[in-house]
């Protein structure tokens, strides 16, 4: 890199600006590495949308593509198509660990793969690192770019498996599921692979009511940013797992396929547990653990 003289003939500037690099680049990393897997599962932007699996399905023209790509590596259950070349030399530790967190989510939801799923590593122009599902036709798409640690694609991925086992086990009204449920049991079902160090989600909630963060479960997430995202997703895995210790699977399961519109908080709560959501929550927040 080329200097101009007079900076050459001054260091402090430089050595300011060397300083600056420095701490510019350490903020980033710390940013970046957080204890559970972001919520840029879906979007690595800083406003948030709907999911764009849910609005619309995957283009016939990219389904194609996907469908005729030759598979760098296969599993038990994984058709691993690389559309970039960030992680080919890690392909054999990354496919297996891929199949461990799909073997993982499926014993912790109680909840099969009916069929084999392909997963297919991509980057955008914009190098946003999220993962979308299209559970109808089985493809997961996670976006990726160079200096992102395949950890955190097997984390991501852990989350989009379970969307598929959501398709496998409900079939069509999981595409038109309450939003908290089908991401809350997502990230409930994801478990260690976003539990960072805390040993519960309900540990997560526990801490966004103490420190006053805490968010209402029917609220949505559109255009509330990242950070509201997190409380929201760990929120809804706890009360998903609250649902499922107190009342039972087949309730939960009823209330899945009861509909929602994809509006958080719109399934029939009342018809399947003869209590509101807003009595349900309350419920819930009540017994929380102390942080």
């Amino acid at each position: 890199m080329y200097l101009p003289t007079s900076w050459r003939a001054n260091r402090a500037p430089l050595l300011l600006v060397a300083l600056l690099v420095v701490l510019i680049v350490w903020s980033m990393r710390s940013s970046s590495q957080r204890t559970y897997a972001p919520l840029s599962a879906y979007f690595g932007y800083a406003e948030a949308s709907v999911p764009v699996n849910a609005v619309t399905p995957l283009p016939a023209a990219r389904a194609e593509v996907i469908q005729r790509s030759d598979v760098d590596w296969a599993t038990q259950q994984i058709d691993l198509v690389l559309e970039t070349d960030t992680y080919r030399d890690e392909l054999p530790s990354l496919s297996a660990d891929l199949q461990a967190a799909l073997d993982y989510v499926q014993q912790r939801t109680e909840i099969q793969l009916s069929q084999r799923v392909r997963v297919v590593l991509t980057q955008d122009e914009s190098c946003g690192f999220h993962g979308i599902t299209y559970s109808d036709v089985r493809v997961i798409t996670i976006y990726s770019c160079p200096g992102v640690a395949s950890q955190r694609v097997v984390n991501i991925a852990a989350h989009e498996f379970v969307h598929q086992l959501e398709h496998d086990r409900y079939g069509p009204p999981h595409l038109s599921a309450d939003l908290l449920l089908s991401e809350g049991f997502a990230t409930w079902g994801a478990g260690r692979y976003w539990l960072g160090g805390e040993p519960t989600f309900a540990a997560f909630a526990a801490r966004y009511q103490h420190n006053g963060s805490a968010l209402p479960l029917s609220t949505h997430y559109a255009g509330l940013g990242i950070d509201a995202m997190n409380v929201l997703y760990y929120e809804w895995a706890a009360f998903v797992d609250y649902l499922l210790a107190q009342y039972g699977r087949a309730a939960f399961d009823a209330l899945y396929v009861s509909g929602g519109g994809q509006q958080p908080g719109a399934a029939s709560y009342s018809a399947v547990y003869n209590l509101s959501l807003s009595a349900l929550e309350a419920n819930w927040r009540a017994q929380l653990p102390s942080p």
